[in-house]
């Protein structure tokens, strides 16, 4: 596209909307970017344009004279789950948007939509388009650290390896768990920068008052304890990448300079009168909905426009089941190798697995691996090594106070985690700095 010099000429697309004006609107714009358009005003006429042609996007609207858009989203994704949808919503209908998103969807536009975000979406499309990944349908694949069998996975690593020849913001969104730093280092050893420092930040674990000297460094005497200058992460990461993990926690304060400095490519050191040049690219994540933390006022709209260049939304475990034995076998094959031996999953116990929903996703498979590992003698890891109960808070009884019932989920994510509080915090979903205040306030250890 030649906004960001990706060209989308080859890039076909239907948009399917009830109301003429939207659909000439969106066919002025995508024909000016050089796509071919195709329009339907219902679903008939939708479900015919998709039988007759292959299409590189198809731009959806959720309510339409006949029926549901989403009806169709859903089962065109059963038959071609590869297509990419951009679903259009009013603001009664956005969760719905989102729940599409969350299941596959490209993304979604609120009526009513400005051009810029029509653009973003076709130039997201674009990069989906097949980039050669030769990997068959249900073979596993390995890419760069990204483990996965199922048609979802493949096209996230597609997406990431377009992503990684271009210096542009990547936005990853998903789950805690589904593996969102192997993501950002696969798109960091992909591209041009792999021979650069790759350097992770997590904004939750780090405190506010601390956070802006760490991300943008200090001058000597900037602060009390600044005996000596710190260069801070961005300018520490050279001109390689610098991944900005639970960016949805950045203090609101520290916002408006994280903006800054990706517009203008440098940053400023705490005390400094003058800028350095930021030359690392910058990819961040988070598993929170930034779209209502900027209706709370929690996110800054700009901020997230900005960052929103190429999202990439890795989809949870359950949603691709397909991918859980892959996974199992190769954090079976890692902890084999570290320890000497040679233990197989049995075939009654990776039906068990594939069966579980893992809502820790990944991070908890890997977890079960490890612990069915150390509690099997033999060879052969069968399904009682996965039948220990888990550990919950008691229910709430009649007179309990809502105090009691967050002290029993915090005690029991802490169980959990084995005593790591980073672990126990994302168990929680919520941040670090917010558990150890939670701790304090209870006389927790």
């Amino acid at each position: 596209m030649g906004r960001k010099g990706k060209p989308v000429s080859q890039l076909r697309v239907l948009v399917v909307d009830d109301e003429p004006g939207i659909r000439s609107m969106c066919r002025q714009v995508l024909e000016s970017l050089g796509c071919a358009v195709e329009e339907a005003g219902d679903l008939e006429g939708a479900e015919n344009a998709l039988g007759g042609g292959q299409f590189g996007l198809v731009i959806l609207d959720v309510r339409l004279p006949d029926g549901s858009g989403l009806d169709l989203f859903r089962e065109t994704r059963q038959k071609d789950p590869d297509l990419p949808f951009a679903i259009i919503t009013g603001y009664a209908s956005v969760e719905d948007a989102i729940d599409a998103v969350k299941n596959g969807a490209l993304d979604y536009i609120t009526k009513p939509f400005d051009v810029r975000r029509l653009e973003e979406v076709v130039e997201l499309a674009s990069w989906r388009m097949p980039a050669g990944l030769a990997v068959g349908e249900g073979a596993t694949f390995e890419f760069h650290g990204l483990v996965g069998a199922s048609p979802g996975m493949r096209s996230v690593c597609s997406l990431i390896e377009r992503a990684a020849q271009c210096p542009s913001t990547v936005l990853i969104q998903g789950e805690s768990g589904t593996g969102k730093e192997l993501a950002a280092k696969a798109i960091h050893q992909a591209g041009p920068r792999s021979k650069e420092p790759f350097v992770p930040v997590d904004c939750s674990s780090i405190p506010a008052g601390l956070l802006e000297s760490e991300l943008f460094g200090h001058v000597k005497g900037a602060f009390t304890g600044a005996a000596t200058a710190a260069a801070g992460l961005f300018r520490s990461a050279g001109r390689g990448t610098v991944f900005l993990d639970e960016i949805g926690e950045l203090p609101r304060q520290l916002q408006a300079k994280f903006l800054r400095a990706l517009q203008e490519r440098e940053v400023r050191p705490v005390g400094a009168t003058r800028a350095a040049p930021l030359e690392a690219r910058v990819i961040v994540a988070t598993n929170r909905d930034l779209r209502s933390a900027m209706a709370d006022g929690e996110f800054r709209r700009d901020l997230f426009y900005r960052l929103h260049v190429i999202p990439i939304y890795l989809p949870p475990l359950r949603l691709r089941r397909q991918d859980i034995i892959p996974l199992a076998q190769h954090f079976l094959d890692q902890l084999n190798a570290a320890s000497g031996r040679k233990a197989k999953l049995s075939r009654e116990t990776a039906s068990l697995l594939e069966k579980r929903d893992w809502p820790g996703n990944a991070r908890e498979l890997k977890n079960a691996i490890e612990r069915a590992l150390a509690l099997t003698g033999g060879e052969r890891i069968d399904e009682r090594a996965f039948s220990e109960p888990e550990s919950k808070p008691d229910p709430l009884r009649e007179g309990d106070r809502l105090e009691d019932y967050e002290r029993q989920a915090i005690q029991a994510a802490l169980l959990k985690a084995d005593g790591n509080r980073e672990r126990a915090a994302k168990i929680l979903n919520i941040g670090v700095a917010t558990l150890f205040r939670k701790l304090k306030k209870y006389n927790l250890k």
